[in-house]
């Protein structure tokens, strides 16, 4: 193939590509845009619809609560119920316009009331939309329930089905409602309720008008894509004739260079437009040929001491990224951003610290293969120190089966919040812990592991301790061996914390006293707390009621038996007095 050939060639697909390629992906794009559009106005709509259903059920949600809270309901509880509670639940169904009807259960299963009377005294267990409890006005406690069985045709009242557009009810993913015949062609979108995630809308388009278009347009665009080929074609032939020759010129006179490997030979120039340029750079190239040469090679001793160099760096990167995994990532990233020196110094901080081990782990080792072990120990091991390092826990060592950490150093939040984060870091070790049991039983572990926890807070000698060759950033310190004595007095799956840690964590968990307990190496009995779970948990227990006329409020875990009866009798003779 002559040189002109591949000219044409190449000048021709560097033309005629690209504009092909840019017509046909502009018209794919187009088709793609007026799809998602569709699609989109059909998404709008059926958001719309979702919401008049979402808000359509909870309003029927809210009437229930209301009906629940009605005063008429205490001849549930004292056992008087007649005709009235049921005339109200028959108005409610005519009000809201409800396909379905209303039941009140007692605590037996019997149906008491009903918005459909042949149902009452009966004790059919129906298929519930919605379940609202009925509490006692004096102890809070369930005494009855309101059930609505509702049918899904009270959703269609809130859609209209056109000709073009059709909505249908899939309950849970293959049960179709109300569906009627699809169209041929059809755009399909889907969405489900946010109070019923099993409940979901479809709605279908006719794709059929769409297609119609789609194809005119085609025929349009293949035209014009057509005729723009021609013209562009045409085009870039009477450029490549124009341009071709000079450049078979200039090829010859360099063929020529070539095999007579004169370098002092010029290239005439005939113009100055573009290969008028090549032509003079091509005279300048030559000239400078030989001092390019030397500099090439100039350049190539240095790429080999750029390369030495970079290969020595990344090496250094790997063995820092392997030695990162023996310390703690505090500890790793204070020494290696020069905060803290790698010498034999301490100082005395007061730091939170936190021992666990596993109870029997001699034991469990007695009856397990070494490898099981081994995956079990590790896998344990991973997860806790992720949960550590989450709270930013410093990982001081595993000794065996055991973990020992502190809050405080090398960086810290405060003394009090310290400790507050380590309580809260064995909270979140003991919910994973029984996550692991699970996971465990389920791979054919039979004696998953049980964990205890012991947590102090004190005063330690904290820094790099051993000899100018070996160092290890630890703790020492009677804080230290406390904190390790009230880890061994703990019980399974038990966090046990001292005194000094429970002032610190009081306002933020519920911690009941355990027991006082003489500790060797201390001379006085030690007070010891159970942590059982976070304040904000225990104020939900809290019961605040307010009505027009009287407040009332109290803590149900602040009462004793006794109280309560009290409390209940008082009730009882104010409703009389009323």
């Amino acid at each position: 193939m002559s040189f002109k050939l591949k000219i044409v060639s190449l000048i021709l697909s560097v033309s005629l590509m690209p504009y092909i390629i840019l017509m046909v992906y502009a018209g794919n794009t187009l088709r793609k845009k007026y799809y998602e559009n569709t699609q989109h106005e059909l998404k709008m709509q059926l958001d719309l619809s979702i919401e008049n259903m979402e808000q359509y059920i909870n309003m029927i949600k809210r009437d229930m609560l209301f009906i629940s809270n009605l005063e008429i309901m205490n001849d549930v509880f004292s056992k008087d119920v007649d005709r009235r509670i049921s005339i109200l639940l028959e108005k409610k169904k005519k009000e809201l316009s409800i396909e379905g009807d209303f039941f009140v259960y007692d605590k037996n299963g019997v149906i008491i009331a009903s918005s459909n009377p042949k149902m009452i005294l009966k004790k059919d267990k129906i298929k519930a939309f919605f379940s609202q409890d009925i509490y006692s006005p004096f102890d809070k406690s369930v005494i009855a329930k309101i059930v609505l069985k509702f049918s899904l045709k009270n959703l269609i009242k809130l859609y209209e089905n056109t000709e073009d557009r059709h909505y249908y009810i899939v309950v849970d993913k293959t049960k179709e409602l109300f569906k009627e015949d699809s169209f041929e062609n059809e755009i399909t979108v889907r969405k489900a309720l946010d109070t019923r995630p099993k409940i979901v809308v479809v709605l279908e388009q006719n794709q059929e008008q769409f297609l119609n278009l789609l194809k005119k347009y085609e025929l349009w665009f293949i035209l014009t894509l057509f005729i723009g080929a021609i013209i562009i074609a045409s085009l870039a032939l009477f450029f490549i004739n124009k341009l071709i020759r000079p450049i078979i010129e200039l090829s010859k006179v360099a063929e020529d260079i070539t095999h007579k490997q004169d370098y002092s030979y010029q290239v005439k120039v005939y113009s100055d437009d573009e290969v008028g340029r090549l032509s003079s750079s091509f005279n300048k190239m030559i000239t400078g040929m030989q001092m390019a040469l030397i500099k090439l090679q100039e350049e190539a001793k240095n790429r080999e001491n750029l390369i030495e160099e970079k290969s020595k760096s990344e090496m250094l990167e790997k063995l820092s990224t392997k030695l990162s995994r023996y310390l703690s990532p505090q500890v790793y990233q204070s020494i290696f951003s020069g905060e803290q020196d790698v010498t034999l110094t301490s100082k005395r901080k007061k730091l939170t610290i936190f021992f666990s081990d596993i109870i029997g782990f001699t034991d469990i080792t007695d009856t397990m293969e070494s490898e099981d072990l081994s995956n079990l120990l590790n896998d344990y091991l991973n997860e806790m120190t992720l949960i550590a390092l989450k709270y930013g826990a410093t990982v001081d060592k595993y000794i065996g089966d055991s973990i020992m950490l502190f809050f405080g150093d090398p960086y810290s939040k405060g003394v009090k919040d310290d400790a507050i984060a380590c309580v809260n870091m064995a909270l979140d070790m003991n919910e994973r812990m029984s996550f692991l049991h699970k996971k465990w039983k389920n791979s054919g572990f039979t004696k998953p592991f049980d964990v205890r926890i012991g947590i102090h807070t004190g005063y330690c000698t904290v820094g790099n301790f051993g000899s100018k060759d070996r160092l290890e950033y630890t703790i020492i310190g009677s804080s230290v061996n406390l904190a390790s004595r009230i880890e061994s007095s703990a019980k399974p799956q038990e966090i046990l914390i001292s005194n000094e840690t429970q002032l610190l964590v009081s306002d933020s968990f519920e911690c009941k006293k355990s027991k006082e307990i003489m500790l060797k190496g201390f001379k006085r009995p030690v007070s010891l707390y159970v942590v059982e779970k976070k304040i904000k948990e225990i104020e939900k227990e809290l019961l605040d009621i307010k009505k027009n006329g009287f407040e009332l409020s109290y803590n149900i875990n602040e009462l004793s038996l006794d109280d309560k009866s009290i409390l209940k009798e008082e009730l009882s003779s104010l409703i009389k007095n009323l």
